[in-house]
């Protein structure tokens, strides 16, 4: 059976799996018109091991093109990573 805990710093916001996925907690968060949404639970697409390789990759100046074939995701996903507008908690 898969077990989660809290990923140290990101506790209430983000989950680690005994099999490696992460999963953002439900949240609040407000919106332009002043009211507030709640976000779902939400297992993320990609595994731990996964993003930090992805980051290892761009770290040695491996082209995200490349990196988005081998991996078998979006060049969208990998910009995300590179700029740090997605998994930028994780090191």
């Amino acid at each position: 059976m898969e077990q989660w805990k809290d990923i140290e710093g990101q506790e209430g916001r983000y989950q680690i799996s005994s099999q490696g996925r992460i999963r953002c907690m439900p949240c609040c968060v407000k919106c332009r018109g002043g009211y507030v949404r709640r976000l779902p639970m939400k297992v993320l697409e990609l595994k731990y091991d996964e993003v930090l390789q992805i980051k290892r990759m761009l770290a040695g100046g491996v082209h995200p093109y490349e990196i988005a074939e081998k991996m078998g995701i979006s060049r969208k996903m990998v910009s995300k990573i590179k700029s740090g507008r997605s998994y930028a908690w994780l090191d």
